[in-house]
């Protein structure tokens, strides 16, 4: 949405102004400018917080010739006269907000500037000077994961220039002056012998827009290292980027597959047609838009339950694949049986996709969830399946997102290995 408020102000003739940063004497033919100065703001209804809306009467304006040159300055724009005098010649006006610090809570800072425009004789010319949200938002939210599972918790976000922590209570949104921006999340849990141990992630935002929000969506786990960020920008026709998070501080290596690019679906751990061993099967979901080849991947419960990808397979985005204990587990066109090397306690546990590795030392986090944590269905002769609205990484580790399956698959269970899940009603 966009929302202006006006500035008039005509500049005609006139001797001497006294807010001038030079005084200013006309040599040649001059003519008339009117200026009209608003605030174009583009930020979505997700950014409705947004506080601290400036007064375009306190914008700085400064008018230059087209070469650059300040030909004339004021430090707030409710103090420029009613009339000024400008040469015949080319020039271009700027206006911005008096609050361009480099980190900041609640400091939105504005700049814009016209178009080079024509001063003729005794012509009034009209400009506008369309002031945008110059600097870039950042937010954090917490999954119940995290509120959950930590007894404190905090993110720091920072540039060269300045940086902002994010308690966990934090509801502020913080103002960055555009540049790369580095990503700490510090968080604190409890050892079964009582004392505190501390979880460190780290992320970053290369190529940070201004006029954007950055909406950092936080979910981890004590016992897993798993480590999302969902990123929400302000407008629906930006592509969400994903911000690379680590257990450790480094980068991915080059071509791995990032955090949320591959999701965990389905899991079928406890069939009623046939014995665990032949039955137990889960389903992932390519929800990238390139096409992720399997081959190396390590899936994984635990230490002692790991398996490394040994086939080729390329996963087109959008498309399902499953993983079966064996071959009588379903009929899925696109499956890949693992064996004995992972079994699905009835109880549930953590179930994870890792880049390539080892099984003792897998490579970084894709994908993880606790299918036997708050909130996740029963299923007793049914899979339970990630609601097909909610296939993204925030929703995929939430038990509320999760359902029993209904339909009927190939051993006279229910599921849909392979296929689209049944909605949750």
């Amino acid at each position: 949405m966009k929302t202006l408020y006006p500035l008039m102000v005509c500049l005609m003739w006139i001797s001497l102004i006294s807010c001038q940063k030079n005084e200013f004497s006309p040599t040649r033919e001059t003519g008339s400018l009117q200026v009209n100065i608003g605030l174009s703001l583009s930020i979505n209804e997700v950014s409705n917080r947004l506080k601290s809306m400036p007064r375009t009467e306190d914008f700085n304006v400064n008018v230059y010739s087209a070469d650059g040159t300040e030909i004339m300055s004021f430090e707030n724009a409710s103090e420029m006269p009613d009339t000024i005098e400008l040469e015949i010649g080319n020039y271009y006006v700027e206006a911005y907000s008096d609050n361009n610090l480099p980190a900041e809570f609640e400091n939105p800072y504005y700049s814009g500037r016209s178009d080079v425009f024509t001063i003729s004789s005794n012509v009034r010319k009209s400009v506008l000077v369309n002031c945008q949200l110059a600097n870039t938002i950042v937010s954090v939210e917490y999954s119940d994961n995290v509120t959950n599972s930590f007894t404190d918790y905090s993110t720091t976000v920072s540039s060269e220039l300045g940086s902002l922590v994010f308690l966990k209570n934090e509801t502020r949104m913080g103002y960055f002056q555009t540049m790369p921006l580095e990503i700490t999340v510090e968080l604190t849990y409890q050892l079964p012998d009582g004392s505190d141990t501390l979880k460190i992630l780290t992320g970053n935002i290369p190529d940070p827009l201004p006029n954007r929000h950055y909406e950092l969506l936080v979910n981890t786990s004590v016992d897993e290292g798993m480590a999302g960020f969902q990123i929400q920008l302000d407008s629906s026709q930006v592509q969400v980027e994903a911000v690379i998070l680590t257990d450790h501080s480094g980068n991915y290596p080059s071509g791995a597959i990032a955090y949320g690019e591959l999701l965990i679906t389905e899991i079928m751990y406890n069939p009623s047609a046939l014995s665990d061993s032949d039955g137990e099967w889960f389903e992932i979901y390519n929800n990238s838009d390139e096409v992720v080849n399997l081959k190396n991947l390590i899936l994984g419960r635990d230490d002692a339950n790991r398996h490394i990808i040994t086939d080729s397979i390329d996963l087109l985005p959008g498309e399902y694949f499953v993983f079966e204990r064996a071959d009588l587990s379903t009929n899925a066109v696109n499956s890949y049986i693992y064996g004995s090397g992972i079994l699905l306690p009835n109880t549930g546990a953590f179930l994870a996709l890792y880049n390539e590795g080892t099984e003792t030392d897998p490579g970084e986090l894709i994908f993880s969830l606790n299918y036997g944590g708050i909130d996740f269905p029963d299923g007793t002769g049914a899979s339970i399946s990630l609601n097909p609205d909610l296939q993204n990484a925030s929703d995929a580790v939430q038990g509320t997102s999760w359902c029993t399956s209904s339909s009927v698959f190939s051993t006279g269970d229910l599921g849909t290995p392979g296929l689209v899940n049944d909605s949750c009603l």
